[in-house]
């Protein structure tokens, strides 16, 4: 049998104070976006469709990269009028705007038709807020 003095008392539970505080941090993107806006020498400006925003993007990185290039996988997120939002894989967003920025096609009697790289960035949300807020400021 066991004295009163071998018996340990039971400690008392802890009493949990206020609440449970978590965190999660993102370390690192998937996707990388991008706005991009038409740019035309020819007067009747044309709007862009995702067929052509595909076409013209796929020949600017087939032109600036080769077969590589074109490889590299985009997404057409919106198309509105002259301006569309892209998609692409973190690592290649480099690439992309290079290919992009500096490319053209047509004929000088026709006018030559380009993409200007507008808002580039991780993170899709800034972008967006930041062109709010210069929209706002323009005003």
């Amino acid at each position: 049998m066991l004295d009163a003095a071998q018996v340990k008392p039971k400690e008392p539970k802890k009493a949990l104070k206020g609440h449970e505080i978590t965190t999660k941090t993102i370390k690192a993107s998937r996707f990388s976006y991008a706005r991009l806006e038409l740019t035309s020498d020819s007067t009747p400006q044309i709007d862009l469709d995702e067929l052509t925003v595909r076409t013209h993007i796929t020949s600017a990185l087939t032109q600036f990269l080769g077969l590589t290039g074109s490889a590299i996988s985009v997404d057409v997120l919106k198309v509105e009028g002259q301006v569309c939002w892209i998609r692409v894989p973190r690592e290649d967003l480099s690439p992309v705007i290079a290919a992009v920025g500096g490319w053209t096609a047509g004929a000088e009697a026709e006018g030559k038709v380009g993409l200007k790289v507008s808002a580039s960035g991780n993170w899709l949300s800034t972008l967006v807020g930041d062109l709010d807020a210069e929209k706002l400021w323009n005003e």
